[in-house]
């Protein structure tokens, strides 16, 4: 992390500070419940568990990370952190992306009540012992608070989404209670049937890996799918790791890339979204093949945030591109 960045970070929460209280104009809303979100994952499980409330005036939800954005190079205006400051609960995934938190949190001294990281209820993988690309595995960890090379992109996995909506909703319904409102069952419910719908979705995912001689891809992209692969059993060559900034491939990775989608017959490489896929439409052309999306869901675009795209839509997009780009029985 270079200098700049780090002196950004520490006077961000003292701008903070100078903001509250100025006016009305800074609060979050007239909502019972003020809910924030760092990043669409978590946005898109508070809405799961609030179903049809969020429509009323008793909760609101503010997603920091704006659809489009590039989720590793956002900072959090000073807006932002009033609005952290006078939410009831603030959910972070506490991975590498989410290294602004740290820096709030050590600087305000909140009560760690109103917080819930993803992080400390999910099995976490070592990002660099998951790696499978041709590149060098190159971070920045200079800073003690760095969030330990951990892989965060921790929802991929359908039984750690489950894991995020249960304990999602664990909180909401705490709070909910807390301020009187007798809804409690209602949103277990929400709960229930978004997991029911996670659950379709691994099995119509299952059902396509059956048909597939070999459970391999090739991801001419970052790779922010070590917990999708795990969980579906599928190995990955891939161009980089999950929390690369690169966007030039070298010439041997590009041509290891190519050798092995020829020498695995595979349909498809694979780009990630909100990126230019340069590198897979490239390496599809030379081998003849497709290049295809799949959703990280770390994201979303402004489109898709604005059509309701969900997890649970967005890996269904992901079950059909996985049709499509591993090559099936014949």
């Amino acid at each position: 992390m270079n200098s700049i960045y780090r002196k950004k970070m520490f006077i961000l929460p003292f701008l903070a500070l100078l903001f509250v209280g100025c006016s009305k104009k800074n609060e979050v809303s007239n909502a019972k419940i003020n809910i924030v979100t760092s990043t669409f994952p978590c946005y898109d499980a508070v809405r799961a568990v609030l179903g049809t409330y969020l429509d009323e005036n008793n909760f609101s939800l503010k997603l920091l990370c704006k659809p489009g954005v590039e989720v590793h190079s956002y900072d959090p205006t000073p807006q932002d952190i009033i609005s952290i400051e006078k939410s009831d609960l603030f959910l972070y995934v506490g991975g590498e992306s989410d290294e602004w938190v740290y820096k709030i949190l050590d600087a305000n001294k909140y009560d760690s009540k109103k917080f819930l990281k993803f992080f400390d209820f999910v099995e976490l993988f070592d990002e660099a012992e998951a790696l499978e690309s041709e590149e060098e595995h190159e971070h920045d960890h200079d800073d003690e608070e760095n969030p330990h090379e951990k892989d965060e992109h921790i929802w991929t996995s359908p039984s750690n989404e489950i894991k995020i909506i249960q304990e999602v909703c664990k909180k909401v319904v705490a709070l909910a209670e807390n301020k009187g409102l007798m809804i409690s069952s209602a949103l277990e419910k929400n709960a229930r049937d978004y997991i029911s719908e996670i659950e379709k979705v691994i099995q119509e995912t299952q059902n396509i890996l059956l048909n597939t001689p070999e459970k391999f891809i090739v991801m001419a992209d970052r790779f922010p799918f070590v917990y999708f692969a795990e969980f579906y059993g599928i190995e990955y060559l891939a161009a980089f790791n999950g929390c690369s900034t690169a966007v030039e491939a070298s010439t041997s990775t590009i041509s290891k890339l190519i050798d092995t989608v020829n020498q695995k017959h595979l349909p498809a490489v694979f780009y990630i979204e909100l990126g230019n896929h340069k590198i897979a439409d490239s390496i599809a052309e030379s081998c003849g093949v497709k290049s295809l999306e799949l959703q990280s869901c770390q994201n979303v675009s402004k489109k898709d945030f604005e059509n309701g795209e969900t997890w649970v839509s967005l890996m269904k997009k992901n079950a059909e591109a996985l049709k499509q780009g591993l090559r099936q029985w014949l």
